[in-house]
């Protein structure tokens, strides 16, 4: 009797097997036909204000509070809408930042998620989180909000390396190491990267989307640990330098060292921890120039005009949104200057 049933297990596992090899090889051909870039086609007709998203796509009122995200730093939470579809909301200095870097990466062909900013909004049902008190009160009404979506045709997929990806070398990874640069995203580690499983039911098929999935420590000063970092910070953003000039091997010398210094040697203290950090440098550079310019061309096809759309959508006043977009075309323009010469223009543009 045992023995009739070993055979009969062993025959449903073979059974099974081919199934299950079949579901991993598709898995492992999504990620392997991935793409990371895609053609925008008329850039300067694209919609900042919403990026990636719609008026249609956005968050619906009522909404329901499910429960607290205690993952990284910033205070989240999960809620649902009147739709009765998921949001991540996220609260604090990272929402109004993450929204607007979403669009601009967006806009020149890469892969963001949606993100909606609410200045203050009400959520029913909220429970008091752990962290960002600063940012709600007991009767459910929370600031600076970032909600997005947790769409039932997207899988967050594994992580990807800025250093190991189909991608190495090719001028679409270099653009996207630059628009990191240009936001000053200094937390580019690959934890923050994504493959997107995006199940596309018109064509029946699964599109793999290499994405950064947190762009929330971006618009402020780029420096390692213990430099003075920040993230929405125009004072800060206005101030910084960009590209310095070209090295002698033809790739271009940016203004992005994300070394600790000072304090921030104790912190990293322990060779794993500045390891890590140190990698966040080694993720960014060895950008041709070549590259560096072609992403230049992509950006400089966005107006003005686009440009505070996108600043526009994340509640920034006037004064901050014109000096970001200034600085923004100071940066472009650098991009577009870039030539055979070994030094480009590389002043710091004046605060005022």
């Amino acid at each position: 009797m045992k023995a009739s049933r070993m055979v009969l297990l062993f025959a449903m596992v073979g059974l099974m097997l081919p199934a299950f090899q079949s579901a991993a090889q598709t898995k492992s051909a999504h990620l392997s036909q991935g793409m990371i870039w895609r053609n925008p086609g008329a850039i300067s007709a694209r919609n900042l204000f919403y990026g990636p998203g719609s008026a249609a796509l956005a968050p619906v009122p009522p909404f329901r509070f499910l429960e607290e995200d205690k993952s990284a730093t910033s205070p989240k939470f999960k809620v649902k809408d009147a739709r009765n579809v998921e949001w991540a909301v996220k609260l604090g200095r990272e929402s109004q930042s993450e929204t607007v870097a979403t669009r601009i990466v967006w806009a020149v062909g890469y892969f963001t998620e949606e993100a909606y900013y609410f200045p203050s909004v009400h959520i029913d049902g909220f429970k008091e989180l752990m962290r960002g008190h600063e940012f709600f009160d007991k009767s459910g009404n929370v600031r600076a909000a970032r909600f997005e979506p947790r769409r039932s045709n997207v899988e967050r997929g594994d992580e990807w390396a800025w250093r190991e990806n189909p991608f190495v070398g090719s001028r679409e990874l270099n653009g996207l190491k630059v628009m990191m640069m240009l936001i000053n995203n200094w937390d580019v580690k690959n934890q923050n990267n994504r493959v997107l499983l995006v199940y596309l039911p018109a064509q029946r098929r699964t599109e793999a989307r290499y994405a950064v999935t947190d762009l929330g420590a971006t618009f402020g000063r780029a420096h390692g640990l213990g430099g003075g970092r920040s993230k929405n910070d125009v004072e800060d953003y206005v101030a910084g330098r960009f590209v310095k000039g070209i090295h002698d091997d033809g790739t271009v010398d940016f203004d992005y060292d994300m070394t600790p210094t000072g304090l921030g040697y104790l912190t990293a203290a322990f060779p794993p921890a500045f390891m890590k950090q140190q990698k966040k440098d080694d993720n960014m550079s060895d950008v041709p120039v070549a590259h560096a310019r072609w992403i230049g061309l992509q950006l400089a096809r966005l107006s003005n005009s686009q440009l505070r759309d996108a600043f526009r959508a994340a509640r920034y006043d006037d004064w901050t949104t014109n000096l970001y977009v200034s600085a923004l075309r100071h940066r472009i323009n650098q991009l577009n200057q870039l030539g055979p010469v070994r030094y480009a223009s590389s002043e710091r543009m004046s605060f005022r």
